[in-house]
């Protein structure tokens, strides 16, 4: 039986874990909507943050799961590694990463969709520049595969035979920093998101009644975010807004397709040739962003968190977007669907 000093540290413990969980969900840097989780290791048992749930809720709610750890490990090749390794009737499901943080072996795994890392992530060969940016760092670049198993599986592939890494750069997805003290995890954090600090491009505000007057008689309206709307005055950040898509958040929130209009008839002439089951993000160029009536606010930081990275790439860099089969296996997947319906994603 565990002393009462025992006791009472494991709870130090984890409010410590849920004060800094909670400071980074209400950073719009590391964190949107209901993207990123974190974890931490206890015995056999691992807690982790629910799926579709908000990382800034992580004091407000109970929103992290226990998983059986052993079990978890001796699935990993099924094809549901987390079936029947936790409390089901709870009604909360373990995130879509939950073997991710399984197979780091450090207490504490922080998983986020921190913008600046995001905007490397997305371009061709940033890894030839993360070689000098982070020689004095222990990390490993993993290249794009669905998140989940598959990714663990590409994980759990490269660190064989090499040095366990306490930093994974996740191609085309995030940035996952594992450490054995909730100081270190904060450190690293911040230590990546420094260095691949870059500086915006424009900090032009949309027009929002020349907006409201395009959307008359459409199914849309100006998005909410000032800053979301700088991409329209870009014309090369608006080739890469309407070239694909660049990660599974941007898939999963705002579809696979972003286009442009510059009056009210373009814009229904786009919604009669319309054939996705997903309205398109149009950008109105030298004027702003519009979005579906119908976009959660949870939805509406993704169209935010689309505008901040894309403006934090530099000029001359490549993007290296998302295949349709990449996208497809998003779209189609019952895991984010779920995500998706907690988040009243339509």
């Amino acid at each position: 039986m565990e002393n009462e000093a025992s006791i009472t540290l494991k709870t130090i413990l984890f409010n410590q874990f849920l004060d800094l969980s909670t400071e980074i969900g209400e950073n719009i840097n590391f964190v949107q909507g209901a993207g990123g989780n974190t974890s931490f290791k206890e015995g056999n048992s691992l807690y982790i943050k629910a799926s579709g749930h908000k990382l800034k809720d992580s004091k407000k709610k109970n929103i992290f799961v226990e998983v059986n750890i052993p079990k978890i490990l001796n699935q990993l090749q099924n094809e549901n590694p987390i079936k029947g390794a936790w409390d089901e009737s709870k009604f909360l499901r373990p995130s879509i990463e939950t073997t991710m943080h399984i197979i780091m072996p450090q207490k504490y795994v922080f998983h986020v969709h921190c913008l600046n890392t995001i905007s490397w992530l997305v371009q061709k060969n940033y890894e030839k520049r993360f070689i000098d940016l982070f020689s004095d760092q222990n990390f490993l670049v993993i290249k794009y595969v669905k998140p989940g198993k598959n990714l663990t599986l590409e994980i759990k592939k490269q660190m064989n035979n090499q040095i366990v890494p306490d930093i994974l750069f996740l191609s085309n997805h995030g940035l996952v920093v594992g450490a054995n003290t909730l100081n270190e995890v904060l450190k690293k954090i911040n230590l990546v998101s420094f260095r691949l600090k870059t500086a915006s491009k424009n900090k032009l505000k949309g027009d929002h009644l020349k907006l409201k007057k395009i959307c008359k008689n459409t199914p849309y309206k100006p998005s909410i975010f000032n800053k979301a709307h700088s991409i329209a005055f870009d014309p090369r950040s608006i080739e890469i807004a309407c070239s694909g898509s660049m990660y599974p958040d941007h898939v999963v929130f705002l579809g696979t397709k972003t286009v442009t209009a510059k009056s009210n008839e373009e814009i229904l002439g786009i919604l009669e040739a319309n054939s996705l089951t997903k309205l398109p993000l149009i950008i109105v160029p030298n004027c702003g962003i519009i979005i579906p009536r119908d976009t959660s606010f949870e939805a509406e930081e993704m169209v935010l968190a689309l505008s901040l990275i894309i403006e934090r790439i530099p000029k001359d860099r490549e993007i290296n977007y998302l295949t349709k089969k990449e996208e497809a296996e998003l779209i189609n997947w019952q895991e984010e669907q779920y995500r998706m319906k907690l988040n009243n994603i339509k």
